[in-house]
């Protein structure tokens, strides 16, 4: 897939502004305002066309490419529902660990006054 991405305002914008930018997706032209890097916006475009990919092979001929793209979000949007619940996990396994390590500290420091 080869992609090309036009900018219609110049990039290096200050940090916090907006532009706007065509990104092509999974054979659809998209025009955002973001306030992304140039770099960041590969990334994005990387990551989605890859998942297009994916399904692309698996999909039944005659699907539209806003048809995969709206699969290719559904499937963006539970990888990020699984990955908080992953964070959220570990978040409450550090907060538990680090409880236990300061009660430890505090009965080793008691124990030596």
């Amino acid at each position: 897939m080869t992609h090309v991405m036009q900018t219609e305002v110049a990039v290096g914008l200050p940090r916090g502004s907006t532009k706007v930018v065509e990104i092509p997706v999974g054979g659809v032209k998209v025009k955002v305002k973001t306030d992304a890097t140039p770099a960041s916006l590969k990334q994005i475009r990387d990551l989605v066309d890859s998942k297009c990919d994916e399904f692309a092979g698996k999909l039944e001929r005659g699907m539209s490419p806003v048809q995969l793209l709206a699969l290719v979000a559904l499937n963006l949007a539970e990888d990020l529902l699984n990955e908080r619940e992953r964070m959220k996990i570990f978040k409450r396994q550090v907060l538990e660990r680090s409880e236990r390590l300061s009660d430890r500290v505090e009965a080793h420091l008691d124990r030596d006054s």
